[in-house]
């Protein structure tokens, strides 16, 4: 801020000395952390908690919803990977049907172990997607991983005639009746 040095009343001239500007010092007076130390990530965590403040379990809606509309919104999340270019687990959730068990559970049937271990990494999304625009925040779903049986492969004869029998057990009168030898 200017000073006035000296000023005379004969004279119009008045001196003026200005002062050096002080920096800007910031009000944090904490010694900077580095972001690989244990005290940054402890300062991280405190932040985190005091940003995400948890509404309480007992506070959130739990509207009830209908199997069409989740239907519906379930399409709407596959589309959306798609558009993400994430072909993989957009196949995955259109391959079965969804079916509601009770008001907030529900079941996803998936092929194998490896379809179940993305679907759970999805569900980090999935669940808030589907609880948020639901507005049910007790949705849980419950994977399953169907039990399909292997198809037998037959190559020799015998096995052949085995399988055919199996479907249709008037064959063996055919076997009989033109003494046929397998």
């Amino acid at each position: 801020m200017p000073q006035v040095v000296e000023s005379s009343p004969d004279t119009s001239n008045t001196v003026v000395q200005e002062s050096d500007p002080k920096p800007y010092q910031s009000p944090n007076t904490k010694a900077p952390v580095s972001n690989f130390s244990l005290s940054s990530v402890a300062l991280k965590r405190a932040a985190s908690k005091v940003v995400q403040k948890k509404i309480p379990e007992e506070a959130k809606p739990k509207d009830p919803f209908e199997l069409e509309d989740l239907k519906a919104l379930w399409t709407e999340y596959i589309d959306q990977l798609k558009k993400e270019k994430k072909l993989n687990i957009a196949s995955i959730l259109s391959m079965n049907n969804l079916e509601v068990e009770d008001s907030n559970q529900i079941l996803f049937t998936v092929a194998n172990e490896m379809n179940k271990a993305e679907v759970n990494q999805e569900m980090e999304h999935l669940l808030p997607f589907l609880r948020k625009r639901l507005n049910n925040y007790e949705i849980q779903i419950k994977l399953i991983v169907s039990e399909i049986t292997k198809e037998e492969t037959v190559s020799s004869p015998t096995e052949k005639y085995q399988y055919l029998l199996k479907l249709n057990p008037a064959l063996e009168d055919l076997k009989n009746k033109f003494d046929l030898d397998f």
